[in-house]
Parts: structure tokens; sequence; C-alpha cells
């Protein structure tokens, strides 16, 4: 039977078990069981393969997924975990009410596939991006089709001669106007992806079999970067492998076990001091294989797990190779490897010198999907209403990440934008000399990497290699013979050789030992126990400017240190250094957090970023131009915004010193209010809500109701000045962590003694009636507790004040009070506040 009529056949076997009017009703175990081979999502991933490739990423892409581990999982707010499933904690509380969203969002796809409306699909949001268009794909109109099973937008952008910024509805709706009328979906989805494939890379499979070399010779071939394979390997493979271009790329794989590496072919093939029939070539390695084990794919000719020593990836197979080879043991998909092999070849047959890991100047990074709107937020309420916290807790959710959830390169390249990119110059040069093995020439040091990331974060675009060269020259040591500049400037750690190739000397070994371990732990990868931590913290103060927040001229030392020589240069601020990083990593949302937001001077903090930070004025990282791009006043520097960076600020509504928050931030923000929760019951799906309830203090004059003493105090303070000068609930919450009663008392005595009644101070201007007024202490029967006493006998303290002619009565001066210690030692002091006492 050809290939396309068992495919067909294959589509009609699914939609005879799966057909649409089945969905509704089908149940969670139709729909995902570990180790079943007839449920839906098994269907959709693995048994319609050939029709469009979904594999790879999280079993979280289904929404709800079978667990194969019986490992326990710790839920979060965005991944819930029971002994049987996994899903989104977005989704419900449980994995049934997750699965009937789900269910409901399946059924919505296919009828939107089948009514052919493809610009819905595109809007729906409730399924992951490649899960909903495989299964648009087939239960779209076979009789009138709308699109391929090709579900990434780069590569049908690759077929039209277009680019990722279109949707994949427009991407679609183009590729499918190109078919003939009388070619099937399949025939046509085959034509179009020939054509993408011609435009893609061609990986083959290298295998250095363990019954062909002994360990020391495998090890020597390893260290050489030497691809040896006998030349009349069988079914063609020694052949293959000869006639296999310059510049082709492979994987190298031991045994047909172990993953070692991708690279590719440097010179062609030649004769090996193996033996007779034995060739070699040489290689430069792409990327080391970052993870140990066996591969666990499926077994095709390409596969680890084949007894093959040289094969190609199918094209078909390439997302399969992506997916269970690629990504998992090298962490990097094929955009990636083919922006790696476009680093032109150096043509190398001696076989010792490897390509370094960071020698190429890194491609623009753009956005994989439509990065999703920017959040301008502002938390503001009274002190003490979990402002921080509520900021801390969102800080951990969504800008924070365990390092094993992202890539390795993703890693390196924040490391590299935020501590290569800090480094000076010659701390530059020395990192990106050791990293090229200790030799290379200028040409060589101004495309690295580590290069580029400091004229990046110095806003550099020219005279980089001016700058290099006399950066090596300040830096060189004494006794050069090639270097003829008198004056160094700091660690003398260069020399250069009579054609211009520069190496380490003097002190190296010494002062370059910070810098080594930097560039060690960028080859060697993140710690399994790291965090990545995708924000900057600044705090608003009066003298805060534009120069700390965007750019501004910084003096640093030009000379010897001992003689202060001093010059200045344009450093980035912290808001300019994070959209920096932002760019670098597109695809994660990063977040400028602005504490005390309203006590900056805005316009003159913010400057032209005012206008940059709208949500419709940002670079959307997809290679088309921001909308709006600024010149830079100090650097003169092109300059926007990127989609990816929120901003979120917080702002105590008592602080009445300063003035109102600027209006044009105003428009330009949500403003959420964190209010003082006295909240007698908690709020089941709010993990904070209610912090006071059932706190209490137990005395033995009675029990102090914490939340409902707050509660009274809240409601006076509003009734006399207004809601904004509450107290917050924070200032109690620490009360829950004293377990021992008396200690409990006492702690609750000092945050009044200490904390609160100096904000009441400062909130009535020391009016010290309304003060009495908001603790009840004109209530208070007893005197002994009242926080503020009235004085007594007025008359006679006229008297004695100013004599018995003074001519005053009580009504003619101001009321005198004073402050009672003891009262804070009382229990019934606060009680009191919200229940009145005889």
């Amino acid at each position: 039977m050809p290939e396309f009529q068992q495919q067909y056949t294959l589509w009609d076997e699914f939609l005879t078990v799966w057909p649409a009017s089945r969905l509704a009703s089908m149940t969670i175990d139709e729909y995902t069981q570990a180790g079943s081979q007839d449920s839906f999502t098994y269907w959709i991933e693995s048994r319609l393969d050939k029709m469009g490739s979904i594999w790879g990423g999280s079993a979280f892409k289904f929404g709800v997924f079978s667990r194969k581990s019986t490992e326990s999982k710790q839920s979060d707010a965005k991944l819930s975990y029971s002994d049987d499933y996994g899903w989104y904690s977005t989704l419900g509380d449980t994995a049934d009410e997750a699965f009937e969203k789900v269910r409901g969002h399946v059924v919505q796809v296919a009828q939107l596939a089948s009514a052919g409306d493809l610009d819905a699909i595109e809007a729906f949001e409730h399924l992951g991006e490649a899960f909903k268009w495989k299964i648009a794909f087939h239960y779209q109109n076979r009789q009138s089709p709308v699109l391929v099973h090709i579900f990434k937008r780069n590569w049908l952008a690759t077929f039209l001669g277009d680019t990722a910024k279109s949707n994949m509805a427009a991407l679609q709706n183009s590729v499918i106007a190109k078919r003939p009328s009388d070619l099937g979906i399949l025939e046509f989805s085959q034509e179009v992806w020939e054509a993408v494939s011609k435009k893609l890379i061609k990986v083959w499979k290298l295998s250095h079999g363990v019954g062909d070399f002994a360990q020391s010779e495998w090890e020597s071939f390893l260290e050489k970067n030497l691809g040896v394979m006998h030349g009349e390997t069988r079914k063609g493979q020694g052949r293959d492998f000869q006639k296999a271009e310059v510049g082709s790329l492979f994987y190298l794989c031991h045994g047909n076990e172990e993953v070692v590496l991708v690279g590719q072919f440097t010179s062609e093939a030649e004769a090996c001091e193996k033996g007779d029939g034995w060739l070699q070539r040489h290689y430069r390695v792409l990327k080391k294989a970052i993870k140990d084990g066996k591969y666990e794919g499926s077994q095709k000719g390409w596969t680890p797990n084949y007894r093959s020593t040289f094969k190609l990836v199918g094209i078909h197979d390439l997302p399969e190779f992506e997916a269970t080879l690629l990504q998992p043991f090298f962490d990097m998909d094929l955009a990636e490897l083919a922006a790696l092999s476009g680093v032109p070849i150096v043509p190398n047959n001696l076989g010792n010198d490897q390509e370094p890991s960071f020698a190429a100047v890194p491609a623009k990074v753009l956005a994989s999907a439509p990065v999703a709107a920017c959040i301008n937020r502002i938390y503001y309420g009274p002190p003490g209403t979990g402002k921080t916290h509520t900021l801390t807790q969102l800080l951990k959710s969504y800008y924070e990440q365990e390092v094993e959830s992202i890539s390795a390169e993703e890693w390196r390249n924040q490391v590299i934008a935020e501590k290569i990119g800090a480094l000076t110059w010659w701390e530059g040069l020395a990192a990106a000399l050791y990293d090229l093995g200790g030799k290379a020439k200028v040409p060589e040091l101004a495309k690295h990497r580590f290069i580029q990331a400091i004229a990046d974060a110095k806003s550099r675009v020219s005279g980089i290699n001016q700058t290099l060269w006399g950066t090596l020259q300040d830096h060189t040591v004494l006794g050069s013979t090639t270097v003829n500049v008198k004056q160094r400037l700091g660690s003398a750690i260069f020399d250069k050789s009579a054609d211009s190739i520069w190496r380490f000397a003097g002190n190296w070994d010494e002062i370059g030992a910070e810098l080594r371990d930097l560039v060690d732990e960028l080859k060697a990868g993140p710690k399994d126990d790291a965090t990545v931590q995708r924000y900057s913290f600044v705090t608003f103060h009066q003298s805060y400017g534009y120069e700390e927040f965007v750019e501004g001229l910084r003096p640093v030392l030009a000379g010897d240190a001992e003689e202060g020589e001093v010059a200045y240069e344009i450093r980035p601020g912290a808001f300019k250094e994070l959209c920096r990083k932002a760019r670098q990593a597109p695809d994660q949302r990063w977040a400028m957090v602005i504490d005390e937001i309203n006590r900056g001077n805005i316009s003159k903090i913010f400057g032209e970023m005012i206008t940059l930070i709208e949500g419709d004025k940002r670079d959307r990282l997809d290679g088309t131009p921001p909308s709006v791009e600024v010149t830079l006043a100090y650097s003169g520097e092109k300059f926007s915004v990127p989609a990816n960076v929120d901003i979120i600020g917080t702002m105590n509504t008592a602080d009445r010193s300063l003035a109102l928050l600027d209006t044009a931030l105003r428009r330009r923000f949500d403003f959420v209010p964190l209010m003082p929760d006295t909240r007698a019951e908690k709020v089941p799906a709010e993990l904070d809500s209610a912090p006071l309830a059932g706190l209490v203090v137990k005395t033995e004059a009675g029990v102090i109701d914490v939340r409902l003493m707050l509660e009274r105090i809240n409601d006076r303070i509003e009734a006399l000045y207004d809601r904004d000068h509450c107290i917050g609930h924070a200032y109690f919450t620490g009360l829950a962590k004293v377990q021992n009663e008396a200690d409990r008392f006492g702690v609750l005595a000092a945050i009044f003694r200490n904390r609160i009644l100096p904000l009441m101070e400062e909130y009535f201007f020391e009016d010290w009636r309304k003060i009495r007024l908001v603790l009840a202490d004109n209530q208070k029967a007893n005197a002994a507790d009242q926080f503020i006493r009235e004085t007594a006998d007025h008359d006679q303290d006229l008297s004695e004040l100013f004599g018995n002619d003074h001519g005053l009565d009580s009504y003619a001066t101001r009321q005198r009070y004073s402050l009672q210690e003891s009262a804070f030692t009382q229990p019934m002091a606060y009680i009191g506040i919200y229940q009145r006492n005889s």
C-alpha cells in the first residue's frame, strides 16, 4: 500500500475511534492514560506523528496528563499534581475539574477546525500551540482542507519566503492557497515539507563502536576531534562518510548508547593511522552532551540504539530527532543548531585545535512565539498591608526559575549578560583569551561572544578593535619586546608575539583565578540547585534620577589607581541594563521592580521612557521594527523597551509628605489596592487571605482578639481621617509565630508601643484627642486601661501655671494629655479597644 494511502487509512481509523461526536463525552482515562496506546493524547502525539509531529516538551501541553512516575511532587501556583495526574493549576483544584475544562477546549478546537475558522483557532489560548493545531489538522474538512501538517511558524515562513512574524493562521492560509485543487492534503503537505527541508539542515549519526576501538584509542580520537570509521562499512555507510560535504553536521555516539557531542566536519576524509581501510575526518565541536544516560526514543536507523555507523536523519524524522535527542541531550533545537553551524568553517586537517564554545558571535535572539502583553502595575495601600510580601510571591512565581527548567543555553545567555557584560575591557579580553585557549589575534577576540556582551553593555557599536588594541597594550608586561607603549594601566598580564598573536604573561596565574573560574563555570553549565532571577529591584527617592535609571556619566579611574586619574564613561542604568538582558531571553518575562515609586520625581527619572513603556509602543522581539524608538541623550543609541519587560511598583498611600503621583504615570499603570485584611474566614482560592483569622492573645484577664481589635481601630481611623491611613495587618502577623502566651502578649505590647502609637502620632500630627478616640480610651471606665489620659483638675492646673488672676478658663486652653506607659501591660487596654468594659 503506498505511503500516502497508509496515512489516509490511519487518519480514517483515528476518526472512527475518535469521531468529533465522541469528544464531548470522553472520560479522563480515555483522554490520557499512562501506558495506553488507545488514549486520545497517545493517538495525537504518537500514532499520528507522521502527519505532523508534536514530539517534545512537557506533558503539560495536554493540560492534564496521566503520570507514569509515582514520585510525590509538590503542587504550586502554576503546576498541580496528584498521585495519578498532573495539570495546570489554573484549570482547577483537581484533575477531574481540570479535565472538564480541557475536554471543552478540545471540543471547541475540533468544531472550529471543521468550520475552517483558523483565525478563531489562532486566538484560542487554552491549549498548547502545537497540540491545538495538531487537533485542528485532523478534524478539518479533508475535502476542503485549510491547513497542512506543519506546526512551526518558522518552517512555514521558510517555505513562503516570509518571516515568522506572521501568526500561524496567516501562514497556513498563505500556504494552503498554493495547493493545487487536484492534490490531496497529505501529498501537498509532503511537497511543502520537502521544499522546506531543502533549506533546513541535514544531520548524520556517527557511531564509534565499542568493539572497533580500544578505550584508549577512542579517547585519543575524541581528544583530537577525529571522526573515524572503515571505508568499506556495509550498506554504503563508508561511502556516505567519504562523500558527506565539509560542513556536514553529525552527532557522535559511543557504542550505540552514549551520546557524546554534536559536531561539524571541517575536512575531507583521509587515511587514518588505525590501519588499512580506516578513514578519519576532522571536526569541530558545536556542543557537548549535557546529559548522561541512554537514549530512550524509538529505534530507527539514525538513533543511537540502532546498529548503524553513519546514517542520515530523515527529513520527516527531524522533529523527532529534535524532541528526543537534540533537546534532552544538548538543550538546543534545530534553529540553534543551524545558527551554530552557520559560523564560517576554517578547514582543519591538523585536528589538534577544538573550536571554542563561545567564539562565535551570537545571532540576534528572537522570540519563538508572540510575546504576551506587558504588565505595568502598581500595588498601593497603607503601611503594613503586605505590598512587599505580595511582590516577593509574585517574583518567585513568575520571575524566578529553577535552573533545571530552562535550557543550558538560556542559562549561559543570562550569565554572559549579567557577569561577563559587567566586566571591564581588560577583564573581558582575559576571559575571551582564556576561552580561546590562551592564544588569539585581535580580530578573533573582537568577534568573541564575551567581547560582544561587554560592547553591548557599554553601548559600543564601533571602534571596538581599536579599544581592544589599546587595552591589550595598556596591560602588556613591561618586559615585552613587541609592544613599545611605555605607560601601563593596572594588571600587566598580556604579551604579543611577532606575528600579532596575543597570549598570557606576567601575573596571569595569580590575577586571573576568578576570571578562569567564571569561564569554567559557563562551560560546565548550570548547577541543579541553582535558580535564575529575571528581575531588578530599585527604590525611588528624592535624589534618584535618570542617570541611575536609564543611563548617565560615571567617573572611572583612567590611569594608575594610585595617581587617581579620573575619566568619565557612559554607563547604563538599572532599567536599560534590564532591557538588555531581557532581549537575550525573549521567551521569558522580566520585571523592573520599583519600591516606593511615588517618592521619586517621575519626569526626572523616566525621561523619554514614559512613552516607551506603554504596551503598544514596545519592541515585540519578533524581528520587526519597534513601534516607537528614541535616541538616548547621552549615548546617542537607538532604544526601545522590549515587550517581555514588566514594570511593577509599590506605593505607600500614607506618605502625604510628597507630591501626588505623576499624572502621566497614572495613565500608563494599572493600580491594585492592597488594604488591611481583617476578614474572619479564609477564602479557599486565596492562600494568604484572612491572615489574622483566629489570632488571639490569651492572658489571665481575658482573650485579646487581634483581628477584631485591628478592625475596630481601622474603622475609627477611616472615620476620622481616610482609608489610605489605616493600619496594615502585617504589623500583627508575626504574633502567630510566638507560641508562649506570655511572650506573645509582650510582643503585642512592643508592637503597640514602638510601631502603632508612633504611626498614629504621625497620622494625626500629635492630635492626642483623636488618638484617644481611635484607641477607645474615652470609653474605658478604668483609667489604668487608657493609653492616652486627659489631665485631671484643669482649673487647679491653670492657677499653678499662671497664678490666680489669669483670666483664662478651661475652654480657652488646649486640653492636656499624657501617655500612660503602664497601660501597655494591661490586657484590658487592648480588649477595651473593641469591647466596652464596665
